[in-house]
């Protein structure tokens, strides 16, 4: 009989880490939300509010369908997930109090029972089952579907079949707990990482209505109306700011901020307005601080700053139905010059890797051999494919990164030196993941953060919609397929070393570099602020000097 896994109130995590002032608001709000459980009331008029600095524009408030950070990170404050993966590397409850399993195919989630949506309703387990129903609809967006395809009832894109609408592996047990059932065991941190952390409910009793095809465009997720965390929406002003507003009857307790506001802004302007005290902190990741600035937001009198670990990073894809010859894919690597974008860019504040594990990752192979900054082979290979030297590629580039504006820059150059011309393509967030989605690119450089399960099925997985690269090998398929079945972390670090030979072998994709993010904070903050994970945890916890 196996152990009993059990998460209750804190899990640990078994030997994983984790794998991407307002222009139209004042830093004063409205005095009418209460103050936190213990703390000293606010004199009359008086408010608390933190602007936190961004260079992303989120692209909806969709928790099932959500491509960018900025959205994953703000609409985790709006709709609560099961679980969440802090700084010290574990699991700490969320809307679940605990998550358990006795053989490692049954897990059951009890839901934590003050838990209510902003309406005043309860949060239930009608409100999950119709969320993992929602998910598995065939008509259905859902961008991280295969996560889910764990999962009893789901295929191996994670959709039920076509005309079902109950899930087989979801089932309601009363109303607060809820049991899941997948198709065999699997290691618990995987499913820690799809449903625990992945999963975040949606209201039932608003949403009962709505049509799966048609939900993208849905105005509830433009402006969620009905939410479960400790902040509310308020508005989203494009490109300019997203405030949102303390939620008082906060199951865990009201927040001791009156307004959380994320200022959209150029990577130029973080580092003024942290000066200023127009904003408050960054937030690696989506308001990243460029490097050459490190050392003078450092000396700011009125800031703590601190370097934070390589958790995120940026990524090179290519797309495999123009670029079908593995040889131009591996002529491209060898031909750019990592250690020096490293070295100039990042002032040494980062490490270069190859595949879409940081070298910090315990699942990281340390036996590949890496892929070195070499013109001499890149033009062997280009000479050997036959590659069509009139041939222009579109390098895709998000702005407002300037590192990362830099690093395109830098590529172009490299890959001219070699023979290949490339223009960069530079467009806002949302447009540059669009040109991903519908391949409409050569190359594209995009930061991803680090999952916590080594599972790469949503990168790499024949059919995934954030299958960006369009990479499809049955080989690697296979792979992937062992490594969500095994339950042995030894058996799956071993399926796992040859994931990572495949991608070196196919290249599919390539990292350039994990770098070392700046989390500014302003000392006016007294709890709270930037961190490389789970940030956000007790943000109803975070407090600052009246203004």
């Amino acid at each position: 009989m196996k152990t009993k896994n059990s998460w209750k109130m804190v899990c640990a995590l078994v030997g994983i880490i984790s794998m991407l002032t307002l222009s139209a608001c004042s830093s004063s709000g409205p005095a009418t939300a209460g103050a936190s459980g213990g703390s000293e009331a606010k004199p009359a008029g008086e408010s608390k509010v933190v602007n936190i600095g961004i260079t992303n524009a989120p692209l909806m408030f969709n928790p099932i369908d959500q491509t960018d950070n900025t959205s994953i990170i703000v609409t985790s404050i709006l709709f609560q997930p099961l679980m969440e993966l802090d700084e010290n590397l574990k699991f700490v409850p969320m809307l679940a109090d605990s998550i358990e399993t006795e053989d490692n195919q049954v897990y059951t989630v009890k839901l934590n029972e003050k838990a209510k949506w902003s309406d005043g309703e309860p949060v239930t387990a009608e409100d999950v089952v119709f969320t993992v129903k929602l998910i598995g609809n065939p008509k259905s967006i859902v961008s991280l579907s295969t996560r889910y395809a764990l999962l009893e009832g789901f295929d191996e894109l994670g959709k039920l079949p076509e005309g079902a609408s109950d899930v087989a592996g979801v089932k309601k047990i009363d109303d607060h707990t809820v049991e899941f059932r997948t198709k065999q065991p699997v290691d618990p941190n995987l499913f820690m990482e799809s449903f625990g952390k992945n999963l975040k409910p949606l209201p039932e009793h608003v949403l009962k209505d709505a049509s799966p095809e048609t939900l993208a465009q849905n105005p509830f997720f433009q402006k969620p109306t009905v939410v479960n965390g400790p902040f509310t929406f308020v508005t989203y002003a494009k490109d300019q700011y997203i405030e949102l507003q303390a939620n008082t009857d906060y199951f865990k307790g009201a927040p001791k901020l009156d307004k959380l506001n994320f200022k959209i802004m150029p990577s130029s302007n973080l580092v003024a307005q942290l000066q200023s005290g127009e904003i408050d902190m960054n937030f690696p990741g989506i308001g990243t601080i460029s490097v050459q600035d490190f050392e003078k937001v450092k000396n700011m009198s009125n800031v703590n700053a601190v370097s934070g670990k390589p958790f995120n990073y940026q990524n090179l894809y290519f797309n495999n139905e123009t670029i079908t010859d593995v040889r131009v894919r591996h002529a491209i690597a060898y031909a750019i010059n990592r250690e020096m974008m490293i070295e100039n860019l990042l002032k040494g504040e980062g490490e270069s890797m190859d595949v879409q594990y940081t070298p910090i990752h315990p699942y990281y192979n340390k036996n590949l051999t890496p892929i070195t900054y070499n013109p001499d082979k890149a033009k062997e290979l280009l000479k050997e494919a036959g590659w069509d030297s009139s041939k222009t590629l579109r390098l895709v580039v998000p702005s407002g990164n300037k590192t990362r504006e830099q690093a395109a820059d830098i590529i172009v150059e490299n890959l001219k030196a070699v023979g290949i011309n490339a223009q960069v393509q530079k467009f806002d967030l949302a447009t540059s993941v669009q040109k991903l989605i519908k391949g409409e690119y050569d190359l594209d450089i995009l930061g991803l953060i680090f999952i916590l399960d080594p599972d790469l099925t949503t990168v790499f997985g024949t059919g995934s919609k954030t299958n960006y690269a369009r990479y499809s090998s049955p080989e690697m398929d296979k792979l992937l397929l062992e490594g969500t079945k095994e339950t042995d972390s030894d058996k799956r670090r071993v399926i796992y070393d040859k994931v990572q030979e495949l991608i070196m072998e196919d290249l599919p994709q390539i990292a350039l570099f994990a770098d070392y993010r700046l989390l500014a904070t302003n000392k006016r903050v007294l709890v709270g602020g930037p961190k490389d994970l789970g940030a956000f945890i007790h943000v109803y916890e975070w407090d600052v000097e009246s203004k």
